[in-house]
């Protein structure tokens, strides 16, 4: 009788196997979705555009960029941690959205160690210190004078509370010894677009969605902050040939919602650095001052918790409080 059960239950172990290894090699078998916490024509919605196009070519499934902006990241967010991680379903994230606003937000509705696995480390994103063409600020040393002179008058727009142009202005300005008057928008595209208008003056923000009104005339590119010179921007200085050691920049990473299969996230992750490494696309990266920065899932979520720890410790420095 035994032997009947042990030989019934080995077939009947033979025959899910299959099933399974074969839903799994059968995956994509329908369009997936990838979440874009911010606005079209921001620099996470440029890249997931330009990974969906390749995902697309590579498993002949959509791959549909959804835009959710709004409080800091934090809607995208939330639609992806509560997506079912079925593999239909991953995101664009950004430090913002992962660590700043585990400082910004007491009562956050997300645990970014916890609700989401990580895939892998995509990129990271220039920033450019752009002013509107009225304010005559063209050099580092211009905008130094005016946010000094001008104390008390100054606007800065950014793409929100806690994003990372937010955080970095914050960081610019302690260092300058200045204050500034804050705009927050929904989205970056809204905020370059403002300056750009005049509605307020500067913004440390993405080269992607920069780069048109600065090309216009619209707004003056005054410096970068990493620590080399923009292949876009190569006339515009790094902040660190003023402020030794001022070296600032975000990471872009894909995520799923905890849960999905790892056999998923493997493949995505092989596929995702493999389309990472093609010249062209690199190429094409670059043209949005993105650059290529990848590695494997655990070194993304380990950066994760490394920065949490790290806007922790910055929140106390130039006091960001939470909300």
């Amino acid at each position: 009788m035994d032997r009947r059960i042990f030989t019934t239950g080995m077939m009947m172990l033979g025959a899910v196997l299959p099933t399974a290894a074969s839903a799994q090699a059968a995956w994509p078998e329908r369009p997936v979705r990838i979440i874009v916490a911010s606005t079209p024509g921001s620099s996470p919605d440029a890249l997931a555009r330009l990974l969906g196009k390749e995902l697309e070519a590579k498993f002949g499934q959509p791959f549909i960029v959804e835009n959710k902006p709004g409080a800091g990241g934090i809607v995208g967010s939330e639609t992806l941690a509560n997506a079912a991680p079925d593999g239909y379903t991953f995101g664009i994230a950004h430090d913002g959205m992962m660590a700043i606003n585990t400082v910004l937000y007491k009562n956050l509705s997300y645990d970014p160690t916890k609700d989401f696995a990580a895939v892998a480390p995509l990129a990271v994103n220039e920033f450019v210190l752009i002013a509107n063409a009225g304010t005559g600020v063209k050099t580092f040393a211009d905008f130094t004078r005016f946010v000094k002179e001008k104390a008390g008058s100054v606007t800065y727009a950014s793409a929100g509370n806690g994003t990372p142009n937010h955080v970095f202005m914050e960081q610019l300005l302690q260092k300058l010894g200045a204050k500034a008057l804050h705009v927050p928008y929904k989205g970056g595209a809204a905020a370059v677009a403002d300056v750009a208008g005049g509605q307020a003056q500067f913004m440390l923000a993405g080269i992607a969605p920069a780069l048109p009104v600065i090309r216009a005339g619209k707004v003056n590119a005054v410096a970068v902050t990493q620590g080399t010179r923009s292949k876009m921007l190569p006339d515009a200085a790094t902040i660190a040939e003023t402020i030794p050691g001022f070296a600032l920049e975000t990471w872009f990473g894909f995520f799923a919602p905890a849960g999905t299969p790892p056999a998923i996230i493997t493949r995505m992750n092989t596929e995702l650095r493999a389309i990472l490494a093609r010249p062209d696309f690199v190429k094409a990266l670059n043209d949005q001052g993105i650059m290529v920065k990848t590695g494997t899932a655990e070194a993304m979520m380990q950066t994760v918790r490394d920065d949490i720890v790290r806007y922790q410790q910055l929140a106390k420095t130039i006091k960001l409080e939470a909300q």
